[in-house]
């Protein structure tokens, strides 16, 4: 028989309590999918999202202490995690980002003016067929590496003042080491010109209390005029020093889609440098026709393409980062590199950090397991 002394038993008694927690969390964050549901209810409209979510019915785990810190454009971050554009859609649903581990949370993109969402279906569950096609599938996908949706909702918008209140409502949410960028987007045909209501919808969110501007560029599920401004240097060069002008002293952010053609990127990042553009966030999600069982449009004859994101994207995603940071090195832009699309695992996090972006954000992977984010913490601690 092996003898134990009374100081060992005490050691490992000690190590159980400190180890116990740490399992035990662990162990609930893993279960979340898919037996737990989306934070998001893709059944429900988009008001009614906003309305009454996040549904979120979990605990929220203690936090590893870490004490590394990251800059970002003047903040300091507890870490390189981040939720893009899209997932929170108002103050209750930052605050949870915050709970949950995401440092640099998105809240969701505004216009300078309230403008409803397209009507249901918003999101389904797809599988891509080719680069440009998918087709909807019946059911959830049985694990988080095969989770892909459409996200077609049109950049809806709450009124400037729900939106003045709201916003600096989720500033006071923020705890230690984290930052809010605040999403904005123009809008054409509103009396004034296209730029000049981009440049109003960045003096809303300015007078919001927004510390950090991000406009979006790019979203496949509106006009062409309003979603693929960034595959034009000209206009992101003109777009871009016009918000710079407005929402100086603000750090303004773009956010892009994806590129065919890698001399465009080129064009595109060193306009929008000269622009005075601080930092890129790509990609946004990837445009592809979608169809239902019959070969039919799967979101309805007036929506015959929608954005597709979750865990198909993230080959381009990363591309795109690698190729970002490439032209960003050669040509000496100093801009700071964003990426997002297809993180659905802790370890993608890590996959886009070594790619060259120094912020990783996760939208679909935090709506279906918002315990995506302490992970990553547990590991790196």
């Amino acid at each position: 028989m092996v003898s134990v002394s009374r100081a060992d038993l005490e050691r490992l008694a000690s190590l159980h309590h400190r180890i116990w927690p740490s399992f035990r969390c662990a162990s609930t964050m893993k279960d979340w999918y898919p037996s737990h549901p989306a934070i998001y209810d893709i059944s429900k409209s988009y008001a009614f999202n906003a309305e009454n979510g996040p549904f979120f019915s979990g605990t929220i785990p203690k936090r590893p202490d870490d004490k590394s810190r990251i800059d970002f454009l003047g903040f300091s971050l507890r870490s390189p995690l981040g939720v893009p554009a899209g997932p929170l859609l108002n103050s209750r649903w930052v605050k949870l980002a915050c709970q949950l581990g995401f440092d640099l949370p998105v809240y969701k993109t505004i216009r300078s003016f309230a403008h409803p969402a397209h009507a249901l279906p918003n999101m389904i569950f797809i599988e891509p067929d080719s680069p440009k096609t998918a087709h909807a599938r019946g059911s959830m996908p049985p694990d988080l590496a095969h989770l892909t949706v459409t996200n077609s909702f049109g950049m809806p918008s709450q009124s400037p003042d729900f939106l003045l209140e709201d916003i600096a409502k989720a500033h006071q949410y923020l705890e230690e080491g984290q930052a809010l960028i605040v999403s904005i987007v123009g809008t054409p045909n509103q009396g004034i010109s296209f730029a000049e209501d981009f440049v109003r919808a960045a003096l809303l969110a300015k007078e919001a209390g927004a510390k950090l501007i991000e406009a979006n560029f790019s979203c496949p599920n509106v006009g062409k005029s309003e979603g693929c401004l960034y595959m034009s240097p000209e206009t992101v060069k003109l777009f871009a020093s016009a918000l710079v002008k407005a929402i100086h002293p603000i750090p303004l952010i773009i956010k892009v889609g994806l590129f065919h053609d890698e001399s465009l990127l080129q064009e595109v990042l060193v306009e929008a440098a000269r622009a005075g553009v601080r930092a890129v966030c790509g990609l946004n999600s990837v445009s592809m026709e979608v169809f239902d069982a019959e070969g039919k449009s799967a979101l309805g004859p007036t929506r015959p393409s929608s954005g597709v994101c979750g865990a198909a994207i993230r080959p381009q995603a990363l591309e795109w980062v690698r190729k970002a940071a490439s032209i960003n090195k050669k040509e000496h832009l100093n801009l700071v590199l964003m990426g997002c699309g297809g993180i659905v695992e802790p370890n993608h996090f890590d996959e886009f950090i070594e790619a060259g972006a120094k912020i990783a954000m996760a939208a679909t992977g935090m709506m279906w397991d918002p315990y995506l984010a302490m992970k990553w913490h547990e590991k790196h601690t």
